[in-house]
């Protein structure tokens, strides 16, 4: 899905802020910004914003020695959701339809994106989490998932972000033990690459501990099929639904025509001004089904 104009600029704004919080100096930053936005320039107009952010990361990192640019915030919000962990279980246990409270919790989690949004409030993603039984999602879309989880042999979860990624686990532990006989593969990043959740990630929140992960190949902060390693391309080839969770997901997959249900929030203006929504507004829909924004 190509990117919008002011997807460009939001990847120039993203290494600018890296950039003021390495402290480089002006002098070296504006020769860096300067090649980082020549380079864009030249892209493949048909090139999706998540490839766009890559390159540019790629190009600081090449240039300055920022590299893994969020591991502070990945390890804080890592542990601050594994803390939670067995608390938010639990209470999904309670519920009566615990399928549907987990993905309202595995939803929520995408607000920890740093690539998408300038900043992750700590107190925000409280309130949010606090609020997870007025999350309001699509009902049909989700008995729809449910029913295909239900038939399905094989589900590829693709993860998005750090600390999210412990919500996923959650979601994904109530899927194992309403739906046996699935196998689930869960697909990270991989490479560092923003706040986006990686093997070791993956590892800490213990999802490797439930299902296989496999890292992608690459780093993108999305899914696109045909760059991806072969090993996570034929899981995804093999798989009866893949599960995307995220703008950046949505973003490289959307077209694909498989049977893959998009999971996020809306969170950069432009999404919520393509989906005519309020920030923050969940979104769950098949990709066969989903309202292609204009």
């Amino acid at each position: 899905m190509r990117a919008d104009k002011e997807c460009y600029a939001c990847c120039l704004k993203k290494a600018e802020s890296l950039l003021l919080q390495y402290q480089v100096p002006q002098s070296t930053s504006a020769g860096v910004l300067a090649h980082i936005k020549e380079q864009l320039a030249c892209a493949d107009p048909d090139t999706s914003a998540p490839v766009l952010m890559a390159r540019a990361m790629s190009l600081l990192g090449e240039q300055t020695g920022i590299t893994d640019a969020f591991d502070l915030p990945k390890k804080k919000y890592n542990e601050l959701l594994l803390q939670r962990e067995e608390e938010v279980y639990d209470e999904v246990m309670r519920e009566k339809d615990r399928f549907f409270a987990a993905l309202q919790y595995a939803v929520t989690g995408n607000y920890i994106d740093f690539g998408a949004m300038s900043d992750v409030e700590e107190e925000k993603l409280k309130e949010l989490l606090s609020d997870r039984p007025q999350v309001k999602l699509d009902m049909e879309e989700a008995s729809r998932l449910s029913e295909d989880l239900s038939r399905a042999l094989r589900l590829v979860y693709i993860t998005d972000n750090a600390g999210e990624i412990v919500l996923d686990k959650v979601f994904l532990r109530v899927i194992k033990e309403l739906y046996p006989k699935l196998q689930v593969t869960v697909l990270v990043r991989g490479v560092p690459v923003l706040n986006d959740a990686t093997s070791e990630d993956a590892a800490l929140a213990g999802m490797d501990k439930i299902a296989a992960v496999i890292p992608n190949g690459t780093d993108i902060p999305g899914t696109p099929i045909d760059a991806i390693s072969r090993e996570a391309r034929a899981a995804v080839d093999a798989a009866d639904l893949c599960i995307a969770k995220g703008q950046g997901n949505f973003e490289t997959l959307r077209g694909c025509g498989r049977n893959v249900y998009y999971l996020f929030l809306c969170k950069c203006e432009l999404f919520v001004r393509k989906f005519q929504v309020e920030r923050f507004t969940p979104v769950l829909s098949n990709e066969k089904r989903i309202i292609q924004y204009a």
